[in-house]
């Protein structure tokens, strides 16, 4: 096996570091660096060594065969604001692509995929985003009404959903399909849970409707919009509720759909329970409440967080005899990185495992 520049690249950027940060733990020079990124120098194990250190990986992980995503394995889609700084966006696309590996490593050993997410052409639907989610609800066997756990449906139905810890605000999620399953979605951790719910509505509305070459970006995100909206609030069962519409009533509805205030204003208006001037008038109560960035915590709904990732782990841990050390080894982690991301949160809970194995 021949040393990977590709991946180099990817921890670097994993981990958040520059080349000269990189340098500097290795005590290597930027400019063996950046050749040995480029393809153009071949480095000692010893300095090998010193930047799986550096970067907190094994060594083993730059001596692999991968082929990376990037931006280009299929159509990516972000939620996110314009003042995202260009590095912190590097390092989420190599933290997913980075768990995109070690995910498809522990499917490749237990030899399944899961189910296939369903692709909608938007034309063949009169354009109509509402008529794919509603077509959608009915693919995935979901009940008339509210979702009580979307995270745990989606993932029933071939989403891998991963939390991250992206440190910064501006960045709610991303996702990223290709011509093979699984679709990934990525997600900040620190998303209040309603808006955690409408990103993963949102993205799932992408990769159903927006896997080949697409229209323009504002054209698609309000597709993936009106998507997320029929699919946590189908119009049918929803309007009724929205009659009489009053800024008090808004606080049990949320509690009710699961969906922040801002997303029932939005929706009244959508369905003409609301005049243009009502739903601004409640945008004006919901800023000077102070509900604009962040709505009272007393009415979200339940944290929803993913277990699929640490369910394939489970597998191969009590199915497939593996100990925790050689699976970690086999999706090239630290042992306590490994833990961290498809076991338990907490080290100290790994520890006793650990002597077992």
């Amino acid at each position: 096996m021949t040393f990977n520049p590709e991946l180099l690249v990817l921890a670097r950027r994993s981990r958040g570091l520059t080349q000269d940060r990189l340098a500097d733990l290795a005590s290597l020079t930027h400019t063996a660096i950046s050749r040995c990124e480029a393809g153009l120098l071949e480095l000692s194990e010893d300095s090998i060594a010193r930047l799986a250190s550096a970067l907190g990986y094994p060594k083993e992980f730059f001596y692999r065969s991968a082929t990376l995503w990037g931006l280009a394995g299929g159509a990516v889609f972000h939620r996110k604001q314009q003042s995202l700084p260009a590095k912190t966006l590097y390092r989420a696309h190599a933290c997913a692509e980075v768990r995109r590996l070690e995910i498809m490593t522990l499917l490749e050993s237990l030899r399944e995929l899961p189910p296939s997410v369903p692709e909608y052409h938007v034309e063949l639907f009169d354009d109509d985003p509402a008529k794919i989610a509603r077509s959608v609800r009915t693919a995935m066997n979901i009940p008339p009404g509210p979702i009580s756990n979307l995270t745990e449906t989606l993932e029933r139905n071939g989403c891998v959903i991963v939390g991250h810890d992206f440190g910064a605000r501006q960045l709610d999620g991303f996702s990223q399909r290709s011509q093979y399953p699984p679709v990934f979605m990525h997600l900040n951790n620190d998303l209040p849970p309603d808006r955690w719910r409408w990103t993963l509505a949102h993205e799932l509305g992408h990769a159903v409707m927006h896997f080949e070459p697409i229209a323009p970006l504002r054209q698609v995100e309000d597709q993936a919009n009106l998507f997320a909206s029929e699919f946590l609030t189908p119009a049918h069962e929803i309007r009724p509720a929205l009659d009489d519409l009053s800024f008090q009533k808004l606080g049990a509805l949320k509690r009710e759909w699961k969906v922040s205030m801002q997303a029932l204003i939005m929706r009244a208006a959508q369905l003409n329970a609301i005049t243009g001037r009502q739903r601004q008038s409640m945008f004006a109560r919901l800023s000077a409440a102070g509900y604009r960035l962040r709505e009272p915590a007393t009415l979200d709904p339940p944290v929803e967080r993913p277990s699929w990732m640490k369910r394939l782990s489970r597998r191969h841990l009590d199915d497939l005899d593996f100990g925790v050390v050689e699976l970690s080894a086999l999706v090239h982690l630290t042992e306590r990185e490994f833990s961290r991301h498809y076991l338990d949160d907490i080290w100290s809970d790994v520890d006793s495992i650990l002597e077992n194995f």
